[in-house]
């Protein structure tokens, strides 16, 4: 573009000293005359200098130009003046079917269903002086959900970074992780089981210069609500260290959170669906458990080592219960049931993956992150195939002294069973911005709730009475 400017000024130049050169002929005589050098030099600098000044232009026009124009992120992003603006979105739809154990459960839950399980729309972007922002609203279950919504602040010369709003309250590697770059259709059961949720809150990080060690710390009250009497307390923390090592990347985890409950609440249900949520009902439950609050401590791993990753992630919870004997001044009995010790419970999961066409899953900033499709559908590929494979495990049941077999509920007893998932996925990725997710999930559960409906006659404990289940899942997504 310049060197079109530069020939039309020049060109100008000539033309002009062309019509020019007859009238002074006819006016002046000595303009025949060659041009002194002295002259001819400063005609030159003057040239040079209009020159100058006209590229100067045109890279400021060139700038203007390049900051009018969106990028494409899925979604166009305007950019200018320390200024970013983008509309951003999800949508997710699933078809399901979970096999009723035996047909012994009385509930319409079971067999084949489909459900719009996220449509997401939102904005996002940046201000000046190191302000960010993101807003989102879940329209998917008959009524306004709240996704992120927060401000955030980090300045480029710090490694300190400030985050105040509604998100993740710090509450381990997969549930912090967005819902669009999973392995499986959902996060693993422990996320459900704990409650672990965004919440109202702020959190401080800090991140290492050479950007492999961070640290998040925050505090947190509850989800958005209309409520006004809510005291509920989270503080919690998440330390991550990601080294490049053994020719991959790797990431060590953990993450802490101790929470207090609602004061006129003070109680809490533990539990989890069968790996979907077309599905509501759970197989194990604790059901209200009288607790003033919990610590929840979870480990993360992962290891991306081109195609294949491998990762896996644990919670540990201790309940502060109410027990039988506590008095509570100025309050009736609790709705959760009392126990007579501190329930413990645990949950974990390990998963291998690959892709199939040699794409690298994505990592960034402590957590999974988009994978880039190397040969996508609209460029006449076939896009990016994965495999996976999943144990997923959950504990919902602990003894406070009860002697088994005829001491199986509380106060002694908390029966909320285990369940443990065996779960395939195959993903295809036409684009970046699709995925389609097919995965089958065969489930076995020990106790709980259920075990006397499903194993009606048995010499064993209801405790120890294990059965199975089956589910296949399908996902179509795509994001902007």
């Amino acid at each position: 573009m310049t060197s079109i400017w530069l020939k039309a000024l020049l060109g100008a130049t000539a033309l002009t000293a062309l019509v020019a050169a007859p009238a002074m002929a006819q006016t002046d005589p000595v303009a025949d005359a060659a041009p002194t050098a002295e002259e001819a030099a400063a005609q030159a600098e003057f040239l040079t200098a209009q020159i100058e000044a006209m590229q100067a232009q045109i890279e400021e026009l060139k700038k203007q130009v390049k900051a009018a124009t969106p990028t494409w992120k899925g979604a166009p992003e305007f950019a200018g003046s320390d200024f970013k603006f983008k509309v951003r979105g999800r949508f997710m739809y699933d078809a399901a079917y979970v096999e009723n154990p035996d047909n012994r459960i009385a509930s319409k839950e079971f067999g084949a269903s489909t459900r719009i399980r996220r449509i997401r729309l939102g904005v996002e972007g940046g201000m000046p002086g190191g302000f960010g922002y993101k807003a989102e609203f879940d329209f998917a279950n008959a009524g306004v959900g709240y996704g992120d919504v927060v401000l955030s602040y980090k300045n480029p010369a710090s490694r300190f970074g400030l985050r105040i709003g509604n998100f993740e309250s710090l509450d381990g590697l997969e549930q912090i992780t967005s819902s669009l770059y999973l392995s499986f259709v959902e996060r693993a059961q422990f996320n459900e089981a704990f409650n672990n949720t965004r919440r109202l809150g702020a959190t401080v990080n800090y991140t290492s210069k050479d950007g492999l060690f961070r640290f998040d710390a925050g505090a947190f009250n509850s989800t958005i609500n209309a409520n006004t009497d809510n005291d509920a307390l989270i503080l919690a923390s998440r330390a991550v260290y990601a080294p490049l090592a053994l020719g991959g990347q790797l990431h060590f985890g953990a993450n802490f959170q101790h929470r207090k409950f609602q004061t006129n609440v003070l109680s809490n249900q533990y539990r989890a669906r069968p790996f979907t949520q077309n599905a509501g009902f759970r197989f194990v439950d604790t059901g209200a458990v009288a607790a003033r609050g919990d610590d929840i401590f979870g480990l993360e791993f992962i290891g991306i080592f081109g195609p294949l990753h491998v990762t896996a992630e644990g919670q540990y919870t201790k309940v502060d219960a109410i027990r039988v004997t506590d008095v509570l001044p100025g309050r009736d009995a609790t709705t959760g049931v009392r126990t007579n010790g501190d329930p413990s419970f645990l949950g974990f999961y390990a998963e291998a993956g690959y892709w199939l066409t040699g794409e690298t899953r994505g990592y960034k900033e402590g957590v999974w992150n988009r994978t880039k499709v190397l040969n996508p559908f609209d460029k006449g590929g076939w896009g990016a195939f994965q495999i996976n494979a999943r144990y997923d495990y959950i504990d919902l049941t602990d003894s406070s002294g009860a002697t088994l077999p005829t001491q199986v509920t509380a106060p002694n007893f908390v029966n909320g069973g285990t369940q443990t998932g065996y779960l395939a996925s195959l993903i295809w990725q036409p684009i970046d911005y699709v995925r389609f997710t097919t995965q089958f999930t065969h489930g076995v559960v020990k106790g709980g709730p259920r075990s006397a409906t499903v194993v009606p006659v048995s010499t064993e404990s209801v405790v120890d009475r294990n059965y199975s289940f089956n589910a296949g899942m399908l996902r179509a997504a795509f994001d902007f």
